[in-house]
């Protein structure tokens, strides 16, 4: 036993021991991905669907690359999106996040799991995330040379309610990649910058060019990495020793090279990483580094004179090149990056949420206190640590924080690195929440220990710690809500709640509608037809032509007169509508009640007064383009009588566009039908008259929020009959049937005349026999007065809008036209039926007049 024993010692000997810190930090680590990674899958309950609408065309892209591959990509020209004209997909569309979608399933189905690609882009960003939070770790690590301000920075960033909103279950774009790529790139060139031998400078940097460059060809958003890249070298050969200058420019020179040579293979961006207003940036940096490395070298006597010269060369090829025009168009991106606010005053930027310009509350509520704890951070680390760092956290800090405030979508590089300070100032507190020696603080009269202040301290920083992961994780989850962590089974309100009406509609259009009909929207909801409707559009969310945009814009605004024929110009056949309004007091207003604002002001190129764009809604009689009078009327009507809240039709605070515009007119007829359909009696009927040129085809089910309109070019009124006959007791009858002609150049109003009965009869009227006449006459109207009177037989009449004249064709042949006055308001087309009857005496056969005839409006 003894023996047994000393052999079971020896061998535990070699057991692999781990010490209770370490086991403690491990736990810490793996405890933080696995709740990333789970805070993430918030909106599972809402479905397993993509979120929001960009990640449906970057899976159509993923899917697209899967089935043709990498070289039929680069070719595709989308048929679907911005009909007529189809969307060049590699050029609009960095390849990167899809092709990483591709390679993952692929690697995936090697493994034997059998994932559909669709599965792979939903859960994409929560895994993919991780790789973010690792890399701050090490970065952490790194920069304060301590594992636990790396696991603060990883904590900070996994719960940071700005990244949580990026990268959440279903969120499949540029953005879930991209800040991944950022925080691995960005460790692997602070590592080529720190190592002390050239062989790691020169692996980091390659390791960090392969990245940098996989980023420059994922998102857009890698012009502040490069520019990051450029700064911190910079600095660092600025105020580094020559050794370390050396070494930054061995690690700037091949990690620009590769990530710029990967840039240009692709079409996106292409040459214009070469270019643009950056890369004159990194030429500049490359040159500043290679001076500082040779000026280092020279006499101190000597560095004036040739820093003087380097400045007066490059001022004149400056000069040079401006003067050649080959970067006078960079000189206006250059004054957007200076001042952001600048390029805000087109009105397809300010309407697009995400590309305004952040405020310092929307930053606050993105990372709430860790800006307080970034701050001491910043202070802390400028004060204290080796140069390098120093010079990094100021460079990378600073720098996040200011392009953070140029755009809300890409304050999202403000994250790891707002984290990453964040825990250094974190860390700083409680470094100093421990004083070195054990001996009484005097405190006021009070006398307190060392230890009882430790304790404080810890509890302290405990609480904000919880506070703020608190605070990330409610941003985020909120977010997540408003933004449609799960947008298709939500129909993108941001309200808690499963409202399916979008999938009802999409699956009508892609079931119910012929193939390559082209549908109509507001851009929003672009991505979700072409995707899962699978028809095309005009415009979607990439809003990549902003004259498109206008003229969906102006077609929704408009009045017959000009959306008819911008809609036969672009083949429309169905206009879809989303419009809350049949819930309104409930959820409130998310649709096209509230996005036609910016329909107007992109429509007609319009302008901000005093930096707002609240004009617009004035009344249409007072220069804006509302229809005050409507809104007003269904403001005051209650929606349903008896009903125990008493909404009314339009809530307090929503405006409707002028009555007669295209917009206006689907939208409120929908809401009526949708009431309708909800069992609901309205007390005013305030149905709006649609023309013939639409017909409202569907209507989702559930709550009426998404409507389809067919088109019709050539509308019919139907097959009718007028039938008069003589009566006794009246001397003289007269009938008429009027069909308004829509004032619209190159309109036709077709009357199709298809039989006629005209028949005399008789009378006894005292002793006398008296003939009672009967006649059918097609008369045309200009402003309500009868301009022309035609005999009216079997036989098509055509009435022609040209400019200012109106064509009359009669079987074909043109026997007539009429001129209109310079204030024509109205033509009309119909029949004007006459018969003669008796006052006294008796009818021996009645006269009649009966006519069966069609009207069509075409427009050719």
């Amino acid at each position: 036993m003894m023996r047994i024993r000393g052999i079971f010692g020896k061998a535990s000997r070699f057991r692999p021991s781990i010490s209770l810190e370490s086991y403690v930090k491990t736990s810490m680590f793996v405890t933080i991905i696995l709740m990333s990674i789970a805070i993430r899958f918030h909106n599972l309950p809402l479905g397993f669907y993509l979120g929001e609408f960009d990640p449906f065309w970057h899976y159509r892209s993923a899917e697209y690359i899967m089935k043709n591959g990498i070289s039929a990509f680069l070719e595709w020209v989308d048929p679907l999106s911005w009909y007529p004209y189809g969307r060049a997909a590699a050029a609009s569309t960095p390849i990167g996040l899809p092709l990483a979608a591709v390679a993952i399933h692929a690697f995936l189905n090697m493994l034997g799991a059998s994932l559909s690609l669709m599965d792979v882009t939903i859960i994409f960003p929560p895994f993919v995330s991780v790789l973010a939070v690792v890399a701050i770790f090490f970065m952490g690590r790194e920069v304060s040379g301590d594992d636990w301000v790396g696991l603060l920075a990883m904590l900070f960033l996994a719960f940071n309610g700005s990244f949580i909103d990026r990268t959440h279950m279903g969120f499949f774009k540029h953005e879930s990649l991209g800040i991944p790529l950022i925080a691995i790139s960005t460790y692997l060139y602070f590592k080529s910058v720190k190592s002390e031998t050239l062989t790691r400078v020169v692996v980091f940097s390659i390791l960090s060019g392969l990245v940098l460059g996989y980023l420059c060809i994922s998102w857009t958003a890698y012009v502040y990495m490069v520019g990051l890249v450029t700064l911190f070298s910079t600095l660092a050969a600025l105020f580094l020793d020559p050794g370390s200058t050396e070494r930054t420019l061995v690690s700037f020179a091949i990690t620009m090279g590769l990530s710029m040579l990967i840039a240009v293979q692709f079409p996106r961006p292409g040459e214009s990483a070469i270019y643009s207003i950056y890369y004159i940036a990194v030429i500049v940096g490359f040159i500043i580094i290679l001076l500082m490395k040779y000026l280092k070298r020279v006499e101190a006597s000597l560095t004036i004179p040739i820093l003087t010269g380097f400045i007066a060369i490059g001022l004149s090829a400056t000069i040079l090149l401006f003067n050649t025009g080959l970067f006078s168009s960079l000189l206006g991106k250059l004054m957007a990056v200076i001042n952001p606010s600048a390029r805000f005053e087109q009105p397809i930027v300010e309407s697009v949420a995400e590309h305004k310009m952040s405020t310092w509350y929307s930053l606050f509520l993105d990372h709430g206190l860790l800006l307080l704890l970034f701050l001491i951070g910043t202070v802390l680390s400028l004060l204290s640590g080796d140069r390098l760092s120093r010079l990094f956290i100021f460079s990378a800090g600073l720098s996040s924080l200011y392009f953070a405030n140029m755009m809300v979508r890409i304050g999202l590089v403000f994250s790891p690195f707002v984290s990453l300070i964040a825990a250094i100032g974190c860390s700083s507190l409680i470094s100093l929440s421990y004083p070195a020696v054990s001996e009484k603080i005097r405190m006021g009269r009070r006398v307190t220990t060392s230890g009882r202040r430790s304790i404080l301290g810890v509890v302290f920083v405990s609480v904000l710690i919880l506070y703020m992961g608190y605070h990330g994780v409610n941003t985020g989850i909120a977010h997540m809500q408003q933004e449609g962590g799960a947008s298709l089974p939500t129909s993108s309100i941001p309200y808690p709640g499963s409202f399916p009406d979008w999938i009802e509609a999409l699956t009508w259009i892609r079931y119910n509608t012929p193939p390559g009909s082209v549908v109509l929207s507001w851009w929003d909801y672009g991505y979700w037809i072409t995707s899962l409707g699978e028809r095309p559009t005009l415009i979607d969310n990439a809003t990549i032509n902003s004259t498109q945009v206008a003229v969906v814009g102006r077609i929704f605004m408009s009045n017959d007169t000009v959306a008819i024929p911008m809609l036969k110009r672009y083949n429309v056949s169905y206009i879809v509508v989303f419009s809350t309004l049949p819930l309104h007091w409930y959820i409130g207003t998310w649709g096209d009640e509230a996005k036609w604002t910016w329909m107007a002001a992109i429509g007609y190129d319009l302008k901000p007064v005093n930096a707002s764009y609240a004009w617009i809604s004035n009344d249409y009689t007072k220069g804006g383009y509302a229809d005050l009078n409507l809104t007003q009327q269904m403001q005051n009507t209650a929606l349903v009588s008896g009903y125990e809240r008493s909404p009314k039709y339009l809530p307090a605070g929503v405006v409707l566009p002028r009555r007669d515009s295209v917009l206006t007119r689907l939208m409120v007829n929908a809401y009526m039908q949708a009431l309708t359909m909800m069992g609901v009696s309205p007390l005013e009927n305030f149905r709006l008259s649609t023309s013939p040129f639409y017909t409202l085809v569907f209507l989702s089910p559930t709550y009426g929020f998404v409507s389809v309109y067919k088109v019709n070019y050539n509308a019919s009124y139907g097959e009718e009959s007028l039938v008069l006959g003589s009566s006794p007791g009246v001397a003289l009858r007269n009938s008429s049937k009027l069909y308004s002609m829509p004032l619209i150049p190159g309109v036709n109003m077709v009357v199709n005349i298809k039989s006629v009965h005209v028949a005399e009869g008789t009378a006894e009227v005292g002793n006398a026999s008296r003939v009672l006449k009967a006649n059918a006459s097609l008369i045309v109207k200009i402003n309500r007065q009868v301009s022309k009177i035609y005999q009216a037989s079997p036989g098509e009449y055509r009435l022609i809008y040209k400019g200012n004249l109106i064509e009359i064709m009669i079987n074909g042949t043109l026997v007539e036209t009429l001129p209109l006055p310079g204030d024509v308001k109205s033509v009309e087309a119909g029949f004007l039926q006459f018969t003669e009857g008796v006052e006294e005496g008796n009818i021996t056969s009645y006269a009649f007049s009966y006519i069966v005839y069609e009207v069509r409006v075409e427009v050719p």
